[in-house]
């Protein structure tokens, strides 16, 4: 059991690292003369945008060995699980509309007020979708704080990561709620952060903490 729970860690690290590299070549327009120089920019938007789909599987599969960890019956940590796996839904959605839907409307017309018309839309629901799967993600870590903190020295920091994240979340979002390249830069990197302190908390374990 405790190797089943390390090799979570591992999987939560490295889908981690690979959506940091992502993030690093993500493309942030599909006109690359107003690239203002933040990221690499140098891989196809499909491919990043894919990529981090999978990266998303891949978390939602070894977080899914954390829920066990901090003991699947409790209200909080099946609490925590639900907002994660929503969340991470949303973002996908984004990654969908951002990755594909939006180059294949622009791909389908050169009809320039249905591409702005459209651009717009596909923008907005991005957006929003980004929006609200990074608030759910914010949540269901701050819902899981109190399990982690029980279970060792990188479970308390992830414990007191997990709140920060949320109130980093609601004061994002009540004051002003935009989510451009910066902001999703920043929300990358602090997520990262929480997810790697869990995976060390999974591949720290000691024999006798396993479930």
């Amino acid at each position: 059991m405790i190797d089943q729970t390390r090799a979570d860690g591992v999987l939560i690290a490295a889908a981690t690292a690979f959506a940091l590299v992502l993030m690093l070549h993500h493309p942030t327009s599909f006109d690359t003369t107003h690239e203002d120089g933040l990221l690499l920019s140098d891989w196809s938007n499909g491919l990043v945008h894919a990529a981090m789909i999978g990266c998303l599987l891949a978390l939602a599969v070894g977080l899914e060995g954390v829920r066990r960890r901090l003991d699947g019956t409790r209200l909080l940590t099946r609490a925590g699980a639900v907002l994660l796996w929503a969340g991470f839904l949303a973002l996908a959605g984004a990654a969908l509309v951002n990755g594909f839907a939006t180059g294949r409307l622009m791909a389908s017309t050169s009809d320039p007020v249905i591409r702005e018309a459209g651009g717009r839309a596909f923008w907005a629901l991005n957006q929003s979708l980004t929006a609200l799967g990074t608030m759910l993600v914010a949540l269901g870590a701050a819902a899981w704080s109190p399990g982690l903190w029980r279970l060792s020295l990188p479970g308390r920091l992830a414990a007191g990561l997990g709140v920060a994240l949320a109130a980093l979340s609601l004061w994002h979002t009540t004051t002003d709620g935009g989510f451009g390249l910066h902001v999703a830069v920043a929300a990358m990197a602090a997520f990262a952060l929480w997810s790697l302190s869990v995976a060390a908390t999974m591949i720290l374990a000691r024999p006798q903490e396993g479930p």
